[in-house]
């Protein structure tokens, strides 16, 4: 009888001795997969991949779009003073219009449509008065012989 509970009590202490390392296998692999620069270390070159394949294809589509799209009207440049202020009541006229219409939204709605609008305003007086000084200089230069 003494014989069987040493026995026992060996294979006991090696079942023990068998879980204690089955269970430090299982911690070392939940550590490595938990440890994210062994696992950048290990999987970088695949993320540098994917993350590349969807950067061209972001940029694909977008290039794509942009080619079916067709190309837009060149803007037309003013070329005297006349078109400039038509422009500019264009746009003024435009800005007015919103405004009118932000004055039943929210109030940071009506500051922003106020702010182009004070912004176009000034932009407008500035580039006709560029404008004018170029339109200056321009006719006070001496004809060139040629």
């Amino acid at each position: 009888m003494a014989q069987a509970i040493d026995q026992a009590e060996r294979e006991r202490q090696l079942t023990k001795q068998a879980l204690a390392r089955t269970i430090d296998k299982l911690e070392a692999r939940i550590r490595a997969e938990l440890d994210w620069k062994a696992r950048l270390q290990r999987d970088g070159p695949r993320y540098a991949i994917v993350g590349g394949i969807v950067l061209v294809a972001t940029v694909a589509v977008l290039v794509l779009g942009r080619v079916l799209r067709g190309k837009p009207e060149p803007a037309h440049a003013p070329t005297n003073f006349q078109e400039m202020a038509a422009e500019l009541a264009a746009i003024r006229k435009q800005l007015d219009g919103a405004k009118i219409s932000a004055d039943e939204g929210p109030l940071w709605q009506k500051v922003a449509i106020r702010g182009v609008s004070a912004a176009a305003a000034a932009g407008g007086t500035y580039a006709a008065k560029r404008y004018m000084t170029r339109q200056g200089e321009q006719s006070a230069e001496p004809a060139k012989p040629g």
